[in-house]
């Protein structure tokens, strides 16, 4: 992160390192893990629409994600709120940021905007990320959309704290190029 961030300690949780981000909430994660993230219900094959408490869940994220954006830092309250609200997936997004894993892609001259994500897996695969509606990992499709028992994928909060913080790579191509990597989905 850019100098004005919290102090950021180099963080254990899990035997995974963390030196970008500290996560000071006074819980372990493991205790964190055993609580419902955003109290998701299960969708069946009706498809049941979003449960009330998975849009309070969200709305308290955009509130928190605006309030970093504003300071241009996350403070250990921020990161201990949605360390709460989105458990492993916000740890997994704080390893792919630390390691520099979110380009912006922008398109000129229209200024329209992706991200490009790093996955965790050992082939390092980049998917395609709009943080605030849609990843191409197959997490998105299958724990997001199809079982609903996730909120975000790693990969929509790590641009999601990578635009806030402003700590992603820029790239900037013609609107033609934009619109192949799309047409790739």
């Amino acid at each position: 992160m850019s100098g004005n961030g919290p102090t950021c300690q180099p963080t254990h949780l899990d035997g995974v390192a963390f030196s970008g981000l500290s996560f000071p909430c006074g819980k372990t994660s493991n205790e964190l893990r055993a609580q419902p993230t955003g109290s998701v219900t299960h969708c069946d094959r009706r498809r049941r629409p979003m449960s009330v408490d998975a849009g309070v869940a969200l709305a308290v994220a955009d509130a928190v994600w605006e309030q970093i954006k504003a300071a241009g830092h996350a403070t250990d309250e921020h990161l201990s709120i949605l360390e709460h609200l989105f458990g492993k997936n916000m740890l997994r997004a704080c390893k792919i940021l630390d390691e520099g894993g979110v380009r912006r892609v922008t398109g000129a001259p229209s200024g329209r905007l992706l991200f490009l994500v790093m996955g965790e897996s050992k082939r390092k695969e980049e998917y395609i990320c709009f943080p605030e509606h849609l990843c191409t990992c197959y997490s998105f499709f299958y724990d997001i959309v199809g079982r609903g028992e996730q909120l975000c994928c790693k990969h929509q909060l790590a641009a999601r704290l990578a635009e806030a913080v402003g700590q992603h790579q820029e790239m900037e191509v013609t609107d033609e190029e934009l619109a192949h990597m799309l047409a790739k989905l």
